[in-house]
């Protein structure tokens, strides 16, 4: 092994049987080597004799110093004329830095590993429960984080940071489905610090994106538009167009009451999306890293036409959204599209009661409990129907969301689920 690989592997190990991140290095190794220190703390003396498998201290030449005396100095060399390098010597610093530059880098099935991981927990974003997503990605944070701390072959550094970045942006997506929203927008603005570090602007848009989300949830609708049309500066053909424009733009001018502003951006981003191939399938995560597909956009522009109150066209895209969503089974769309649909149901000249409060309980059902995005579409949904709360089904509705509601509060505070991580980590996924 060279000195870059015991160290890492000496890294490791501390890592798996303490919990910590060493700062052993590679000049702290050599100095073990060359019997410059010859006594190291006891948890590094274990790992070396774990890691270099030998049973004894003394078989990797450590001997604690006696109190009050020094360690024995390494011999001397006799004296260099000045001016004249010794072939050794300039060999030994030259392999000194190469071993220092292979240390810095995180090897590249680390970080296709951790790419992995990042990428997992997007993608079981309103699929699995909430405490278990957040536990997995407190997990990979606590792991992550001090290796940006290190330096890197730029190619590496880039890589990591970009990690890092989509972390932080899933971990502000999982705060805000369980109503942290402070906590929510603290993550999406590291997200954006990360991605700035990236430099790249797919990266900072895709973070933009993220930010704008959380602010959207919050109320700060004018925040919301101007973190999204940012995004869109940034990268203004870029891969996340479609989703800055249906998700970020087109919803926060609804809430501003402009219409026209809706119909143009919605209109653009379907028109994107239509370009692209393969846009049907599969259904796309809702923080993906990369185009969104043709069932998120629709159910994105469903609530934008809720907003403003054109509920032909709430259903005319529910309708293309929600066969995507019931065939993947995945809660999260499948529920807030059908409480969208169902609010739009409560309108003058669409007006349905029965059809309203049968996808409600749809919703409800299908999502077992409500995140903090679906609680505020049931809250629409029950402010809507106040005229008729008098009927039972309405009733039961209500009964029906504020007992899923409580439960999403409840488990934000339990214990995490025997939800795992993919087999890479030698775990099984969450059903």
């Amino acid at each position: 092994m060279s000195r870059a690989e015991v160290v890492e592997a000496v890294n490791l190990h501390l890592w798996e049987t303490t919990g910590t991140h060493s700062g052993f290095t590679v000049s702290t190794y050599a100095k073990y080597e060359r019997g410059i220190a010859r006594w190291p703390g006891r948890e590094y003396r274990d790992a070396l004799r774990a890691v270099l498998g030998v049973q004894q201290d003394a078989d990797l030449g450590f001997y604690p110093t006696p109190r009050g005396r020094s360690a024995p100095e390494p011999p001397q060399r006799a004296p260099v004329p000045s001016g004249v390098v010794l072939e050794g010597d300039e060999l030994a610093e030259i392999a000194e830095r190469r071993r220092w530059l292979a240390s810095t880098s995180v090897d590249q099935a680390k970080l296709a590993f951790l790419s992995d991981m990042v990428r997992w927990i997007i993608d079981q974003d309103e699929k699995s429960p909430t405490h278990v997503l957040a536990s997995h990605a407190n997990d990979l944070r606590r792991y992550v984080h001090p290796l940006l701390t290190r330096a890197h072959k730029p190619a590496t550094g880039t890589r990591l940071f970009t990690v890092a970045t989509q972390l932080s942006g899933a971990q502000a997506a999982i705060a805000l489905d369980q109503g942290r929203v402070p906590v929510a927008r603290a993550y999406a603005a590291e997200a954006f610090d990360l991605a700035e570090a990236v430099g790249d602007p797919e990266v900072v848009s895709w973070a933009r994106a993220t930010q704008s989300l959380v602010e959207y949830y919050d109320d700060r609708i004018f925040d919301a538009l101007a973190y999204a049309q940012d995004g869109l500066d940034r990268a203004p053909d870029g891969v996340h167009t479609v989703r800055l424009t249906v998700n970020g733009v087109a919803r926060a001018l609804a809430r501003m009451g402009d219409t026209d502003g809706v119909e143009r951006a919605v209109d653009h981003a379907w028109t994107v999306v239509e370009d692209q191939p393969g846009a049907a399938e599969p259904l796309t995560p809702s923080l993906t890293t990369g185009m969104y597909c043709r069932a998120r956009t629709a159910g994105n522009a469903a609530t934008a036409f809720l907003t403003v109150g054109d509920v032909a066209r709430v259903e005319h895209y529910a309708n293309i959204a929600l066969p995507m969503f019931d065939r993947t089974e995945t809660p999260g769309p499948w529920a807030m599209t059908r409480l969208d649909l169902a609010t739009g149901f409560l309108q003058p000249g669409f007006r349905d009661i029965d059809r309203a409060t049968s996808l409600v309980r749809e919703a409800v059902e299908v999502a077992g409990v409500l995140p903090f995005p679906a609680q505020q579409r049931a809250a629409q949904f029950l402010q809507a129907a106040q005229p008729w709360q008098a009927l039972p089904e309405v009733r039961d509705v209500r009964e029906l969301v504020t007992d899923r509601s409580r439960n999403q509060t409840e488990g934000m505070n339990g214990v995490a689920g025997t939800g795992e991580l993919p087999g890479a980590v030698g775990r099984v996924q969450p059903a």
